[in-house]
């Protein structure tokens, strides 16, 4: 019985995944190509993808998290488009079957694809302004993470072509090396330096806190020195140590079992 229940679930996971990938439609307009062609291409993906947070900060919703595994497989449909303009691909899968669960654990996937323009703010307009479900997608309250792609095709009518790939991982994952869009790589000296600036301090304190309240994201390296009682997750506690760090209560990190056993 508990086979066939599984099986049953499989299935209808399945088909739950292909509807939410199949609703999204490509845009039906495009806006004009003009220039462009020298246009850093990664930074305008990674800016694509800050609008797009500064959009759901706007409506309440919490930041997207850039991630390079996803932007490489954007920078694939976005070369599929040039000549494929559809969200089904060559072979008649669509983005879904792209993405290796092994990596990314998804239980939501969305695509988005855009063509006709460098231009951030008209190509970020028309999918605001789409009659069709694309900002939807973007905006939607459970998506996690994010890849950006937009590919420069100067032999084509359109120029421009842009993907967007958006997951939804479970609550407390993360995915390799994601960041914030834009924001540079900080590199954390040791356990509770969080802003990588060498000293461990109240800065540091108040960016934990942050995390844990979900105001802002850590990268790989700053959620590794974040995790002060070295317990494998990231909570009230961990800012408790650290505090105590700061006012002397403790004399190194991680804090241990019988460091905090001392203080009983």
């Amino acid at each position: 019985m508990s086979n066939k229940f599984n099986k049953l679930f499989s299935l209808v996971t399945a088909f739950v995944m292909s509807f939410l990938c199949l609703v999204t439609i490509p845009v039906q307009y495009t806006v004009n190509s003009v220039g462009g062609a020298e246009m850093d291409t990664a930074t305008a993906a990674e800016t694509m993808a800050a609008r797009f947070n500064e959009e759901r900060e706007a409506m309440g919703r919490k930041p997207l998290k850039i991630v390079p595994y996803l932007n490489v497989l954007a920078e694939l449909r976005a070369n599929e488009i040039v000549d494929l303009y559809s969200h089904v691909r060559y072979d008649g899968t669509e983005v879904d079957s792209l993405i290796d669960t092994d990596i990314v654990n998804f239980f939501w996937c969305g695509e988005t694809l855009g063509r006709g323009t460098y231009n951030i703010e008209s190509m970020l307009n028309a999918w605001k302004n789409s009659p069709d479900n694309h900002w939807d997608i973007i905006t939607k309250a459970e998506a996690t993470h994010i890849g950006v792609s937009v590919v420069y095709a100067p032999e084509t009518k359109k120029k421009w072509h842009w993907a967007v790939i958006l997951v939804a991982i479970p609550e407390g994952q993360t995915l390799p090396d994601q960041k914030n869009p834009l924001e540079d790589e900080i590199v954390p000296a040791y356990c509770g330096d969080l802003n990588g600036d060498g000293q461990i301090d109240s800065f540091d304190l108040v960016l934990l806190n942050k995390y844990i309240n979900d105001d802002i994201f850590f990268n790989t390296a700053q959620i590794e020195a974040a995790d002060v009682l070295d317990d494998g997750a990231i909570t009230k506690a961990d800012s408790a140590a650290l505090k105590n760090y700061i006012l002397g209560k403790y004399h190194k990190l991680p804090v241990t079992i019988d460091m905090l056993m001392s203080q009983q």
